[in-house]
Formats: structure tokens, C-alpha cells, sequence
């Protein structure tokens, strides 16, 4: 039976790989609040994971990755 946390893994894996093949595709902008959001959330999925397990780099890799998602959304770029 899987833990908990991997539901969430797997959950958070998808969201990210979903955002990636719709930016890549042209269908949603890097830049949109959904794709940015999606990020956000599939980034902390993973990094409860990796809480979990001890993988502490990926703990960093998402907190930063998820932190400049979180940016983007509430911070607006001047130049938009």
C-alpha cells in the first residue's frame, strides 16, 4: 500500500507534467496565473514527499521552485 505522501507525489508530478506539456504546446502561456499556480502546488506535493524521505536537495529544488512561482503570481512583472 503506498504512504500518504506518494499519492500526493504522484498527484503533484502530474499537475507539473500537465503545466509543461500545455506551455510546450502553446496552449497556456509560462505566465499564466493557472500554469504558475499548478506549479506552485505539483512543487509542494513533491516536496512533502521529499520531506518525507530525507531527500533534502529536493526539499531546496522545491521550495525555490515554488517560492519563484508564488512570486510571479503576487508580484506582477512591471513590463506585462
Amino acid at each position: 500500500m503506498l504512504e500518504t505522501s506518494m499519492y500526493g507525489a504522484y498527484l503533484g508530478m502530474a499537475l507539473i507534467l500537465a503545466a509543461f506539456a500545455l506551455e510546450t504546446r502553446g496552449k497556456i502561456s509560462s505566465r499564466a496565473p493557472a500554469y504558475l499556480w499548478t506549479m506552485a502546488i505539483g512543487q509542494i506535493l513533491l516536496g512533502i514527499r521529499a520531506g518525507v524521505t530525507q531527500e533534502w536537495p529536493f526539499v531546496a529544488l522545491s521550495v525555490v521552485w515554488a517560492g519563484f512561482a508564488f512570486y510571479a503570481i503576487f508580484v506582477p512583472n512591471s513590463a506585462e
